[in-house]
């Protein structure tokens, strides 16, 4: 089937410099499709690899574990607190 049933079979310069360009337009997004996720996948891959490290560089950190607790459990016991560890000492003898 003829692109144009009306004409000629040969096109007119007006329509082959639309279709050139038009061809020219799709090649030129799809490179931009190429490189936005090549571009998208580069991003995503060094956050996971920074994040990785981050983990790792936290988990090999020093625990400072009086800093956590610093007056925290430092209150006096109540009488029958007292009584309850003087009779856990007691049956743990």
């Amino acid at each position: 089937m003829p692109k144009n049933p009306y004409g000629s079979t040969t096109p007119s310069p007006a329509e082959s410099i639309r279709e050139r360009k038009k061809r020219e337009m799709e090649r030129g997004l799809e490179r931009v499709r190429k490189k936005r996720a090549s571009y998208q996948r580069k991003i995503i891959g060094t956050v996971v690899v920074l994040f990785i490290i981050l983990i790792i560089l936290c988990a090999l950190l020093p625990a400072d574990e009086s800093a956590n607790y610093d007056g925290k459990w430092n209150k006096d016991v109540n009488s029958r607190q007292s009584r309850i560890l003087q009779s856990l000492q007691d049956n743990f003898k």
